[in-house]
C-alpha cells in the first residue's frame, strides 16, 4: 500500500480547515469490535520441547489433554505458532527508509503471535552490575533483526518506560542509547557490598573499644551496645527489604495491567541482580495474598516471566579481597567451624566465620535460583542463572518462546468462587516431552488466563451503552501500546519557535521551559471512507489526537481536534496524489518525553496510531 509525500503548500488553500478545534459534539459512531471474548474460557500457552530442549512441532489438538483440579476438560480452541512465522515476517518486506524527522505507522511485518518485553531491574540490581546489564541489552539490540517485536521498561522506585513495542531495531537501540537511559541508578533499598563492609568496620571498631575499656574507660563500649547496634542494622535491613519487595510487586502489577490491554502471549525478560526471595520463595508471610494477586494479574495478561540473573557465574564473596570477616571471631575453630565431635555452642567455638559465610552465601544463591525457577515455572517461562552471556540469553529467550501452542477450554466447574484452580497439561504419554505453561489461576472472571478484555474491547462495549460519552480514539492512545495500522500515515515532527494555539494544552505544573513542535500529517487516502455524495462532494470527519507522555506514562500535554473534510470533485485528483495533509502543533517539556498521535475515521471506524520519542527528532533539544 502506498504512502504519500508531504509538503504540498497548495493544499493549505484547498483544505483550509486544517486541524479544527474539537467541538462539544460527541462522536456518535464507535469502532466496530469483531473479536468476541468468552470470559469463561481459559487460554493456556504451552511450549513443548523434547529432552534435548528442541521444540516439538506439528502436534495436533488430539495430542493434548487438559485437566483442571484433576478433572478432564474439553479443548475448544487450538492453534500452533512456530518460529517460521518470524522468517515469513521478514520476507514480507523491509522497513521503509524515511527522511529525517519523518515517521510512519506503516510496517510490512504482520502482527506476531507473541511479543517480548525487556525489563531492566535497577531496584534489585547493584549499581556496578547495572552498567553491564545495559551494555548487554544494547549489544543485543544492535544484532537484532527486524521483525522481533520488543518493548523496553526499567524498574526502580517506579516502573518507567524506555520504548514501546517496535519491530525496528534502530528505534529500540536509539531509545536504549539515549543519554538519560545509559546511566546506572542507585539501588537505594538494596544493601551494597560496600555498605556491608562499612557496617562490619563499625562493629570491629566497637569491639576494639570494648577490649580497651578496662584501660581507657572513656572508650568503653558494652556488649549490650554492640548487640543493640547489630539489632538496629538488622531491623533497618528488614525494613528496606520489605519496601523493596513491596515496590517490586507494585511494579509487576503495573506492568501486568499494561500488557493485559492487548491480546497475545508476552515474554517478559526480567534482568535483575537480586531476585526477592521473600516474594516468590517459601517465606512470603509478610506479603501473603499480594503475591497471589500479582501472579494472577500476570496470568490473566498471558505473561510468561523469564528471570535472568545478571550476576552470572561469580566467585563467592568470601574469597574476594574486599570481604571482611566478623572481628569477634579470633580462633581457628571460630573461623573454620568446630572439629569433629565438638558442638558449635562449646566455649570459643562457632559455626565458622569463613565456612559459615560460604554456606550462607551458597544457601542465598540456591534460594535465589529456586525463586527464579518457581516464578518462571508458574508463569510458563524459563529461568537463566549462572550464565555470563546476557545478550546471548536474550536471544535464547526469544528462541525458546518462538514455538508454542495456544489451547483454550471452558471450565467444567462454572462457579467463579475465587478459589485456586490447578491446570495440568499433558502431551501423549507425558514421558517424552517437557512442557512450559502456567499452572493455576483464581476462579474469578477478571483473573482467567487470557480472558481479560482489552482496553479497546472495554471501550467499545462502554461506547455501545453510552454513545454520547465516549471518545472512540481514546482506548488506542494508551502509552506504549502497539500502533494501529488501519489508517496509514506519516508525520513530520520538527522543533519550531511558534507556540501552539489554545487547543494544545499542558499540565499547569509543567508550565515553564517548553519545546514547541510542529506536527504535519499525511494520511493515505485509500484508508479513508471518502465516497462522493450526489453533488460529487466527498465528506468525512476525522478525530485527530496528539498526546505527550513522560516515562511513567503520565500525560503532560495534549491536543485534540475534529477535522471536517469536504473535497470538491475538481481537487480530489490532487488528494489522490498527495494524501490528506494536516498540520498541528504541540508543546513538550524539555527532557525525555514521547508523542503519541492518532487518527480515527468516524465513517469507516478505522484507526491509525503512531508513537515517537522526541529524542528521535533530529535537531531538537531532546535528541542531544
Amino acid at each position: 500500500m502506498k504512502l504519500f509525500n508531504m509538503g504540498v503548500a497548495a493544499l493549505a488553500a484547498i483544505f483550509a480547515t486544517a486541524l479544527v478545534a474539537q467541538t462539544n459534539d460527541a462522536a456518535t459512531n464507535i469502532p466496530e469490535t469483531t473479536l468476541k471474548v468468552n470470559s469463561r474460557a481459559v487460554l493456556v500457552d504451552v511450549i513443548v520441547t523434547d529432552r534435548n530442549g528442541n521444540p516439538v512441532r506439528g502436534l495436533k489438538q488430539e495430542d493434548f489433554r487438559v485437566r483442571e483440579q484433576g478433572n478432564p476438560q474439553t479443548i475448544t480452541y487450538f492453534e500452533e505458532h512456530d518460529r517460521d512465522f518470524l522468517a515469513r515476517r521478514r520476507q514480507n518486506g523491509e522497513l521503509p527508509q524515511l527522511p529525517p524527522n519523518v515517521f510512519s505507522n506503516f510496517s510490512p511485518l504482520p502482527t506476531p503471535p507473541a511479543v517480548n518485553v525487556l525489563l531492566l531491574d535497577a531496584l534489585n540490581t547493584p549499581m556496578n552490575d547495572q552498567m553491564y546489564l545495559k551494555k548487554a541489552a544494547q549489544h543485543y539490540l544492535k544484532t537484532l533483526k527486524p521483525g522481533t517485536r520488543l518493548a523496553i521498561f526499567t524498574m526502580s522506585m517506579r516502573l518507567s518506560f524506555i520504548q514501546g513495542f517496535s519491530d525496528d531495531p534502530a528505534v529500540l537501540a536509539r531509545a536504549m542509547g539515549y543519554r538519560k537511559n545509559d546511566k546506572s541508578e542507585p539501588a537505594v533499598l538494596l544493601q551494597s557490598q560496600e555498605e556491608s563492609h562499612a557496617q562490619g568496620a563499625v562493629i570491629e571498631m566497637m569491639v576494639e573499644m570494648e577490649a580497651a575499656g578496662s584501660n581507657q574507660t572513656a572508650l568503653a563500649v558494652s556488649p549490650q551496645t554492640i548487640a543493640a547496634f547489630q539489632q538496629f542494622m538488622q531491623e533497618t535491613r528488614y525494613a528496606q527489604d520489605s519496601d523493596r519487595e513491596y515496590r517490586t510487586l507494585q511494579n509487576l502489577n503495573q506492568l501486568a495491567a499494561f500488557l493485559g490491554s492487548f491480546p497475545g502471549r508476552k515474554n517478559v525478560i526480567w534482568m535483575s541482580g537480586a531476585f526477592p526471595v521473600e516474594l516468590f520463595g517459601q517465606t512470603a508471610n509478610r506479603f501473603d495474598g499480594s503475591i497471589d494477586k500479582t501472579i494472577n494479574l500476570l496470568s490473566a495478561a498471558r505473561v510468561a516471566i523469564y528471570p535472568v540473573d545478571v550476576r552470572g557465574a561469580t566467585v563467592p564473596r568470601s574469597y574476594t579481597a574486599e570481604n571482611a570477616l566478623d572481628p569477634t571471631m579470633t580462633s581457628a575453630p571460630q573461623l573454620l567451624g568446630p572439629p569433629p565431635g565438638v558442638t558449635a555452642d562449646a566455649p570459643n567455638i562457632g559455626t565458622g566465620g569463613l565456612a559459615g559465610g560460604l554456606q550462607d552465601e551458597s544457601q542465598a544463591k540456591n534460594s535465589s535460583n529456586s525463586t527464579m525457577d518457581m516464578l518462571a515455572g508458574e508463569t510458563g517461562g524459563k529461568a537463566f542463572h549462572d550464565q555470563n552471556d546476557l545478550s546471548g540469553i536474550i536471544s535464547k529467550v526469544t528462541d525458546h518462546s518462538a514455538d508454542f501452542y495456544t489451547i483454550s477450554y471452558s471450565p467444567s466447574d462454572t462457579k467463579m468462587d475465587g478459589t485456586y484452580r490447578k491446570i495440568e497439561v499433558r502431551v501423549g504419554d507425558g514421558e517424552h516431552y517437557i512442557l512450559s505453561y502456567r499452572h493455576e489461576y483464581v476462579a474469578r472472571d477478571e483473573d482467567l488466563p487470557g480472558a481479560a478484555q482489552t482496553k479497546q474491547d472495554q471501550a467499545a462495549q462502554h461506547a455501545s451503552q453510552n454513545p454520547t460519552q465516549i471518545d472512540p480514539l481514546e482506548p488506542f492512545m494508551v502509552f506504549g501500546m502497539p500502533q494501529s495500522e488501519q489508517i496509514l500515515y506519516k508525520t513530520r515532527i520538527q522543533e519550531t519557535n511558534a507556540k501552539p494555539d489554545g487547543s494544545a494544552t499542558a499540565k499547569p505544573s509543567l508550565q515553564g521551559p517548553m519545546d514547541h513542535y510542529s506536527v504535519d500529517f499525511a494520511l493515505d487516502l485509500d484508508d479513508l471512507n471518502l465516497k462522493p455524495d450526489p453533488d460529487g462532494l466527498r465528506k468525512d470527519t476525522l478525530n485527530v489526537s496528539m498526546i505527550v507522555y513522560d516515562k511513567y506514562g503520565q500525560i503532560t500535554g495534549r491536543a485534540d481536534h475534529l477535522v471536517k473534510l469536504e473535497i470538491k470533485p475538481d481537487v480530489y485528483p490532487i488528494f489522490q496524489k498527495t494524501g490528506v495533509q494536516l498540520h498541528g502543533q504541540i508543546d513538550a517539556p524539555k527532557g525525555q518525553y514521547w508523542l503519541r498521535t492518532g487518527v480515527y475515521d468516524e465513517t469507516s471506524h478505522k484507526v491509525g496510531t503512531l508513537e515517537v520519542p522526541f529524542s528521535a527528532v533530529k535537531g531538537s533539544i531532546a535528541s542531544k
